[in-house]
């Protein structure tokens, strides 16, 4: 009897320590996802996403628009190309051809 109330001592005594331990781990890992997330926030990548969400939800939002119309007047119809020039564009000065950029610096403001 006193063997097993000895073995039972032990078993609580190593439970105790394996639940601090890994309160720890806990502690810890909270800590370097917090650290993680920060450091990602202030990346470049991170920085230029969201630039660029704001393009692609310019051009879905075109898209919709499109379809919404479409829905909305299915007899008219609609220009397909939004690169086309109009006469009132031809007044304006702009180059003939422009070099791709595909740099990941974020614009100044």
């Amino acid at each position: 009897m006193l063997a097993l109330s000895l073995k039972l001592d032990e078993a609580r005594a190593e439970t105790r320590a394996a639940s601090e331990a890994l309160a720890d781990e806990i502690h810890q890992r909270l800590e370097k996802d917090r650290k993680l997330i920060e450091a990602y926030k202030k990346s470049k990548g991170f920085e230029l996403g969201l630039t660029q969400t704001g393009q692609v939800t310019y051009e879905y939002g075109y898209q919709i628009a499109l379809a919404r119309f479409r829905a909305r007047y299915p007899d008219l119809e609609v220009a397909e190309d939004p690169f086309a020039s109009y006469p009132e564009d031809l007044g304006v000065d702009m180059p003939e051809e422009v070099p791709f950029d595909d740099n990941t610096d974020v614009p100044e403001k």
